[in-house]
């Protein structure tokens, strides 16, 4: 006959080792899990800066494209921070006046007090050159063109448009 103790009866139960091996399994799987959810989550937050920059960028072209349709004559200043548009069509509110002063972009109308184009949120910077408006005049049967360059959180932005005569 073979005694047996009460403790090895059935064999029921986890040992305090394989108790320690999952407790330490189930840490690894959790600290995955949320260094996983971490890096999902930061990345969902770059993306949704560098989509609110794209459309920040994409608006103030096409409104600086507004401004430049139509214009009869357009001029930038020595420092390329100001571009004066004379647009006919637009009567009184011509001239329109777009000035960059390094953290915003401006519209003036006419005699009208300058709007900012650019929300809070993010600031129009000039490029390294500083020169946000160049104007090259007609030259060897090409019509005179207008290149804004500018910076939203260091994402350049670039636009040239040809003028019509």
């Amino acid at each position: 006959m073979i005694l047996r103790s009460p403790h090895m009866e059935g064999g029921k139960g986890f040992t305090l080792i394989e108790t320690l091996i999952y407790i330490a399994l189930f840490s690894i799987l959790m600290s995955g899990a949320i260094v996983g959810s971490y890096n999902l989550l930061e990345g969902g937050r770059r993306n949704s800066i560098a989509i609110g920059i794209q459309e920040e960028g994409a608006f103030l072209i096409r409104k600086i494209n507004w401004a430049l349709t139509n214009a009869s004559a357009v001029s930038a200043s020595s420092g390329g921070t100001r571009l004066t548009i004379t647009r006919p069509d637009v009567g009184s509110q011509s001239p329109l006046v777009l000035v960059g002063n390094g953290t915003t972009l401006t519209l003036k109308r006419g005699a009208s007090a300058p709007v900012e184009l650019n929300s809070d949120r993010y600031a129009v910077t000039g490029p390294a050159s500083g020169t946000l408006f160049s104007v090259r005049p007609a030259a060897s049967g090409r019509p005179p063109s207008v290149t804004v360059s500018f910076e939203i959180q260091g994402r350049p932005f670039i636009f040239r448009t040809y003028l019509r005569q």
